[in-house]
């Protein structure tokens, strides 16, 4: 029963939110449809696993092609995923080099499979796998060198771990970057989450290195010990998918944006001019308090376009879109709570009125810029309401 739980919870769970995803038009949310293929992916390595532990050891020593095949592709397809959703254009013959590994591995597997005989196949799974662990490997013989092709392939898949993880990461920091340079309020847009599970399915993926240095016949022993990976792989997967779901689509806007700015051909205004305008936007007919404030607007009410506004934010104020707008949000915010008539107003009020998106982001930029929480400012400075 033990063994039965721990072997299927991973396939339910990455089958259950690749068909939400696939199911989804691919047209219109592409990024979405790529991370259902991923978790599909996924629920064939842990079909192997199944069929390995459950002794089917004939079965699995085809499935094993399809095993190296997927697990060589997950972190090109992750990796894929998150170019998709940031809206980072890429070259799909040169892109498609990132899943040469999974295909090489899968089809020389596949050949050899089909060239050992119905004992030989077993003796690999029996000898190769389970009692020699990989070890002392016999490569004049075609069940270690299957052996031999697979240890290779773990191999690969140390290196991919390392090499998608800085990948990953250096994108989802630029993203963010971009993220500050065109909206006011990024809740929900940065991608945070990706960056903490690819660490966390780095740590998983070490985890499965050692467990498969322990030996599959530790696990095959003690049923109990099977739940240890099982849990580490379920609940990566089942945040991925949570998370992905969660995810909103603001990576096409992006795109748009750039597009309609790189087709207006407008002059370079005065850079006092602009300045003189961009203030008056802010400081008289405060465009700041636009709950969804976002540069684009910012160019449409001063009638030029992003790379101007960018770079006079950066190089006169020395901030981004994001600390800009989030200024003087803090100041308007800063004046409702000392003033007496709104100290019986909520939060959620003050936030709305500043232009804050929720008060969870109107506390945390609050307190990034002032040092302190809108409570304990309000509390400090009660003697000025009186």
């Amino acid at each position: 029963m033990i063994q039965t739980i721990a072997l299927l919870t991973p396939i339910y769970i990455t089958v259950f939110w690749g068909i939400i995803f696939l199911t989804q038009k691919k047209s219109y949310n592409a990024p979405r449809w790529t991370l259902g293929l991923f978790l599909i992916f996924a629920s064939f390595l842990y079909i192997s696993h199944a069929l390995f532990f459950s002794k089917e050891y004939h079965l699995y020593a085809f499935f094993e092609s399809i095993y190296l095949y997927t697990g060589l592709s997950l972190y090109p397809l992750f990796y894929t995923y998150i170019l998709k959703l940031t809206g980072l254009r890429y070259k799909t013959p040169r892109h498609f080099l990132h899943f040469i590994p999974g295909i090489f591995f899968g089809i020389v597997s596949l050949l050899l499979t089909l060239i050992l005989l119905p004992e030989q196949r077993i003796y690999y799974v029996e000898h190769i796998l389970i009692k020699t662990n990989l070890k002392a490997i016999n490569i004049n013989t075609l069940p270690g060198i299957k052996g031999y092709i697979f240890l290779l392939s773990r191999i690969v898949f140390i290196l991919q771990t390392i090499g998608y993880l800085v990948l990953i990461i250096r994108i989802t920091n630029k993203n963010d970057q971009t993220i500050n340079h065109y909206f006011s309020n990024t809740e929900g847009k940065k991608m945070n989450w990706v960056r903490h599970l690819s660490i966390l399915a780095f740590v998983v993926s070490i985890a499965a290195v050692v467990f498969a240095l322990m030996g599959r016949s530790y696990f095959m022993d003690n049923n109990l010990s099977l739940l240890i990976p099982s849990v580490f792989f379920s609940t990566t997967f089942f945040l991925i998918g949570y998370k992905g779901n969660m995810q909103r689509e603001i990576f096409e806007q992006l795109n748009e944006h750039e597009e309609r700015d790189g087709d207006k051909e407008i002059p370079a205004p005065s850079e006092n001019d602009l300045k003189t305008r961009l203030l008056k936007l802010f400081e008289h007919d405060k465009i700041y308090q636009v709950n969804d404030l976002r540069i684009s607007t910012v160019c449409e009410s001063l009638h030029t376009n992003r790379t101007y506004i960018s770079k006079l934010i950066n190089d006169e104020f020395e901030m981004n879109f994001n600390e800009f707008v989030n200024k003087y949000r803090v100041e308007e915010a800063k004046q409702l709570l000392l003033c007496s008539e709104n100290n019986k107003f909520t939060m959620e009020y003050i936030a709305q009125q500043a232009g804050f998106g929720s008060v969870a982001s109107f506390s945390r930029v609050f307190k990034e810029i002032e040092g302190t929480t809108p409570g304990k400012y309000r509390e400090k400075h009660a003697f000025k309401m009186a």
